[in-house]
């Protein structure tokens, strides 16, 4: 197959070739006439007795293409062939750590073809958690390869930010062929990468509140605060319990909070559980849905530290029994997302 610069190249020679051959067969055409004028004798045998050159012409052959051997293809080819019958294992990953605080060990695989031998010198891409912004996580790449047992190992660095995600492994693309990179991701394998809030190891406080289907506050939120507490965060309910401050700026009740309790906390989690929608009734019951708008603020000077809004849904054979369904599982979420968010 011709690249496309080969083949500007030949169409070049082809229009050289060519034009030399005219020049040349005029040149002895005029060559001919004079001879045949001054001397009288016959013009040798022409291309009509026998179909063939004259004598006297120079026969050129145009240049056959060169076979140029598609190596990207090839390489391609086998790689998919390879990875057909790959298998990536996790041997072990490390457990959970806080933000700070290095991962006490790496994560190793194991990459073996389907009849368990070892696929050795195989190089993997490793993609991993490398920055978050609130609920919005970049990730990173690096790039480790088997030895020859078909092991190999990953060593995160020291987590800056809380996050509840996965650590990917799967053989190194030969090149960026939507198809190549595709197949190359499905031979792959993931493992946990799990980072708790710093935050969680120091005292907190809540200012949550559930909220009617009017769309008033009524109650401190038990629910999240039980699922905090069950998952060893030290946390009690704020001091301020005036709920108009769900009106104000978090640097109002930030403000006040720190007046009344100064540096006993390190952070204040401010949550407002609402109705994001009327109950409906349906054929298996009554569905209702709830949102959890959730901030996180640094009690060291009133930053904000991460937002988050959750929505969850439940059904039952009754509004009531939907609701306080829906309400359990929602601050369970929304506890998960404070201790690994922040």
């Amino acid at each position: 197959m011709w690249e496309s610069g080969n083949t500007a190249g030949y169409g070049n020679m082809k229009r050289t070739t060519t034009s030399r051959i005219a020049a040349a067969a005029l040149a002895a055409g005029a060559f001919l006439s004079v001879s045949c004028a001054t001397t009288g004798a016959a013009a040798p045998n022409s291309d009509a007795e026998d179909g063939g050159p004259a004598p006297h012409e120079k026969v050129v052959k145009e240049p056959k293409p060169i076979a140029i051997q598609n190596t990207s293809n090839q390489k391609e080819a086998e790689f998919l062939e390879r990875i057909d019958s790959l298998e990536i294992r996790i041997l072990s990953a490390p457990p959970q750590t806080y933000t700070g605080r290095a991962f006490s060990s790496g994560w190793t695989i194991q990459a073996s073809d389907r009849n368990g031998r070892a696929e050795a010198d195989l190089d993997i891409t490793v993609s991993y958690p490398s920055a978050r912004t609130d609920d919005s996580v970049s990730y990173a790449t690096a790039q480790i390869a088997t030895d020859k047992d078909g092991r190999a190992t990953f060593r995160a660095d020291t987590p800056a930010f809380a996050v509840k995600d996965f650590v990917t492994f799967y053989p190194t693309p030969v090149s960026s062929s939507p198809a190549v990179v595709q197949d190359a991701y499905a031979a792959g394998t993931t493992a946990p990468y799990t980072v708790k809030s710093i935050y969680m190891t120091q005292l907190g406080v809540l200012y949550a509140y559930d909220f009617n289907e009017a769309g008033n506050p009524t109650t401190n939120s038990f629910n999240l605060l039980q699922n905090l507490r069950n998952a060893g965060v030290n946390i009690g309910n704020s001091p301020v319990n005036d709920t108009s401050y769900f009106k104000k700026p978090v640097s109002a009740l930030y403000r006040d909070t720190l007046a009344i309790v100064g540096n006993s906390y390190a952070f204040m989690v401010v949550a407002a559980l609402k109705w994001a929608g009327p109950a409906e009734e349906g054929a298996d019951g009554v569905t209702c849905t709830l949102s959890a708008d959730i901030t996180c603020v640094s009690m060291k000077d009133g930053s904000v530290v991460y937002k988050t809004a959750i929505t969850d849904a439940a059904t039952d054979k009754t509004k009531w029994n939907a609701e306080q369904k829906c309400r359990a599982s929602l601050c369970k979420k929304a506890a998960d997302a404070i201790m690994y968010g922040m």
